[in-house]
């Protein structure tokens, strides 16, 4: 797609965006005009109510102070930006304020009644101090460098505001030498107090950073290349170990495989047996301690101190003869070893103490080893850590060493205020006399509530419809309901409203015109004029809607005739069908619906139709019957009257209304009467269509047990009015699985498509009579 395409896609979304709000606003458009009508009024009142303030200023000027800026750094002077805020303390000071309430006897109600300080409040709310722009101002320039502020008080009286404005611009000036002193003086103190606890915070981070530092000692970011170097030593040491290591497995492999060939070959190995060998001495000692026990117990008994020192002596030779030779060496039966095997045996128990050495050696280093590791991989969480408290540490610092500079300047300009030395205030425009009130200002007032009533107004609106979106178009009840819509039903009164900008008022004489649109105006005329005699005989105007026999030419009319029509196409191949004609809500306009969509059907399309009133709590059924009815369904179902008494013809056209008569119990008690289906099948036998009139969905229970003998369901929704979440509602509560077709009821004309609106007069003007469409 080009971009050309796409700006224009764009372009007309935005285009229908603003359309749809323009008309949301305009189907609204009395919420709208409510709300600005209201906000007028409101500000109207507020400006001929509300009090009329005078105001007065002096323009007071801000003199270079008399020593460079470099040296005294602002902690108690500054630009006019840094102290306006000062100034307008200064200004507003109660102590002033006060002395001029006494002075000028200021707002005597206020005080009398709430006493001083409440006049105090209202007279800070009404001065005023203002920077003035460096530029043009009045009919002078100020020179670059130069500022001044204003001082302005409004008060009913301009005379009163005059010398107030002068009084304090005067005061002011007198009392700055002396709060600019004690500023100076409060500054110093407060810096005293904030270097004093700055240089603790100091002193705490410095602890912290020591004491880090020690608790970490060897994880340091500084020590990470010694801890590296200390890794690899380890490494080599590790290394060394246990090349040593396989050298004595080696060696005592060998001394084993020497020892098992003895043993087995009796072949010696030349290598273990290089000099003259002897017994190991121990085993002659073994020998003589057991000697030496056997005549001792011959002699003594066993617990004799002499017996128990023998067998101590004799468990150690064993136990060192166990550590050299092994567990065999002291078995029953075996013999004594020979000097070879017992070099060998010794050689492999030398070396078996040496590999152990060895292995204690490996295992202290791979802990060493796994320390240092371990303190490397820890390093970034400790340098971060570190570089937490030393940042901290440095800000704390910066700190410090910015306040000692700060109060070293707040003291030198302590010393300058109480020598008069720094910055002045000079009054250049005394206070001034006015004229004109300048509250309340009644244009700005007006525009901005016509402003604020269009946007309340507007907002209202938009909110009502986003918030509880309603069906206005086609569109909405095909993209909830899908492509169930029946037919679009326009407002009545919108083609009255047409009728009447056609030139013709219901009821009067037509002016003789030759187009399409008098011979519509006509035709209405005519059925107006039958109403207007019809409803003078019977009493109410309850058939104001009965569009289809009154109006039967009208586009109303020709809507209805495209419901019936497409009713009569979904249910072509059946004999007989059973139409529940119902509403989420009441006021949806069902009945009407009821009326005229089976009006047209008998009339149009020549349809046996039987109108069934159900709707046992409101039933207007009955309304449309020329004269009043005596019996209906209550009365069919309750009682032995017979079925072809109990409904009502309109006598030109093959309708039939069932009203519903006297009731004398509960609905539910009828409905779910084995009578009631009877009397539907009876209906079927006599009837091609029969409209059941139900009462709405979400009241009552009702159309619960009254869907289950429908053929289908036809859904009056009432545009601008239902709300999508009530529709979806309703038809949750629904049980029964039958065909749903919507009515869009009672749709405005901007809402209607215009061809809708011009196909139908062009084909009336040339044919004289409307024609149906599906």
């Amino acid at each position: 797609m080009s971009t050309i395409e796409t700006q224009s896609q764009v372009y007309q979304s935005g285009t229908a965006v603003l359309r749809e709000y323009v008309a949301m606003t305009w189907r609204r458009k009395w919420i709208v005009i409510g709300a600005v009508v209201f906000s007028m009024a409101v500000a109207w009142a507020y400006c001929v109510l509300a009090p009329k303030l005078y105001r007065s200023e002096t323009l007071i000027l801000v003199e270079d102070q008399k020593i460079p800026e470099t040296y005294v750094q602002g902690v108690a002077e500054g630009n006019l930006e840094q102290r306006i805020f000062v100034i307008q303390r200064q200004v507003t000071s109660h102590t002033l304020l006060r002395a001029a309430v006494k002075e000028f006897n200021l707002y005597p109600a206020v005080v009398d009644e709430f006493g001083i300080d409440a006049a105090i409040a209202f007279l800070v709310d009404s001065i005023v101090v203002e920077m003035v722009n460096k530029g043009q101002t009045g009919n002078f320039v100020l020179r670059s460098g130069i500022d001044a502020f204003t001082i302005a008080f409004l008060h009913e009286d301009p005379g009163i505001a005059m010398k107030v404005t002068d009084w304090i611009g005067s005061k002011f000036i007198e009392a700055n030498l002396k709060s600019r002193e004690q500023n100076a003086e409060s500054t110093t103190e407060f810096l005293d107090d904030e270097v004093r606890r700055v240089k603790l915070e100091l002193e705490k981070r410095e602890n912290d950073v020591s004491r880090f530092k020690s608790t970490h000692i060897g994880e340091l970011p500084q020590q990470m290349e010694a801890n590296m170097r200390a890794l690899d030593r380890l490494q080599t040491e590790i290394n060394a170990v246990n090349e040593s290591a396989q050298r004595l497995s080696d060696r005592q492999s060998l001394v084993q495989k020497a020892i098992q060939e003895y043993q087995r070959f009796g072949r010696t190995n030349a290598a273990f047996a290089s000099g003259p060998l002897e017994p190991d001495p121990l085993f002659r000692r073994l020998k003589e301690l057991k000697e030496k026990l056997i005549r001792l117990k011959a002699e003594f008994w066993d617990t004799y101190p002499e017996v128990l020192l023998t067998k101590d002596e004799l468990d150690q030779v064993q136990k060192e003869l166990i550590a050299v030779y092994g567990i065999d060496v002291l078995k029953p039966g075996e013999k004594p070893l020979d000097p070879y095997l017992q070099d060998l045996r010794k050689q492999n128990s030398e070396l078996g103490s040496e590999l152990g050495l060895l292995k204690q050696r490996k295992r202290l280093l791979l802990t060493e080893q796994k320390d240092y590791e371990t303190r490397l991989e820890k390093a970034p969480e400790v340098e971060q850590a570190l570089l937490i408290l030393e940042r901290d540490y440095n800000n704390v610092k910066n700190s410090y060493t910015s306040l000692l500079d700060k109060r070293l300047n707040a003291r030198v300009v302590e010393n300058l205020e109480k020598r008069q030395k720094g910055g002045q205030f000079r009054i250049l425009d005394a206070a001034n006399f006015p004229r004109t009130p300048v509250y309340p200002n009644q244009r700005r007032i007006l525009v901005f509530s016509f402003i604020v009533g269009c946007a309340l107004g507007v907002g209202i609106v938009v909110m009502k419809e986003r918030l509880n979106p309603q069906f206005q178009y086609p569109e909405d009840v095909e993209g909830m309901l899908g492509p169930q819509l029946l037919a679009v039903i326009p407002d009545f009164r919108v083609e009255l409203s047409r009728m009447t900008r056609l030139g013709h008022l219901p009821g009067s004489n037509l002016p003789a015109r030759a187009n399409g649109h008098s011979a519509v105006a006509a035709a209405h005329a005519v059925g107006w004029r039958r109403l207007v005699r019809h409803t003078e005989a019977k009493g109410p105007w309850q058939e104001m809607g009965f569009v289809a026999r009154w109006w039967p030419n009208s586009i109303t009319g020709e809507q209805y005739r495209v419901a019936a029509t497409r009713l009569a196409l979904l249910q072509q191949d059946t004999q007989s069908t059973v139409a529940a004609v119902t509403s989420a809500v009441k006021g949806e306009g069902k009945t009407t619906t009821v009326v005229n969509l089976g009006y047209t059907l008998a009339r149009d399309l020549g349809k046996r139709t039987l109108l069934l009133e159900c709707d046992f709590g409101r039933p207007i059924l009955h309304q449309y019957i020329d004269a009043p009815p005596k019996w209906g369904l209550a009365d069919a179902l309750l009682s032995d009257v017979p079925f072809e008494e109990c409904h009502y013809g309109f006598g030109d056209v093959p309708c039939w209304i069932m009203p519903v008569g006297t009731c004398r119990t509960s609905v539910s008690e009828l409905l779910k009467s084995e009578r009631f289906g009877h009397i539907l099948a009876r209906c079927r036998e006599e009837f091609e269509y029969i409209l059941i009139n139900t009462p709405p969905i979400l009241p009552l229970a009702t159309m619960n047990m009254l869907e289950q003998y429908a053929d289908l369901l036809l859904l009056v929704v009432r545009a601008s009015s239902t709300t999508h979440h009530v529709v979806r509602r309703a038809l949750g509560s629904l049980r029964a699985n039958r065909p749903l077709h919507v009515i869009l009821n009672a749709v405005e004309n901007q809402s209607l498509p215009n061809y809708m609106y011009d196909n139908y007069y062009e084909q009336v003007a040339r044919s004289g009579q409307p024609t149906s469409s599906v």
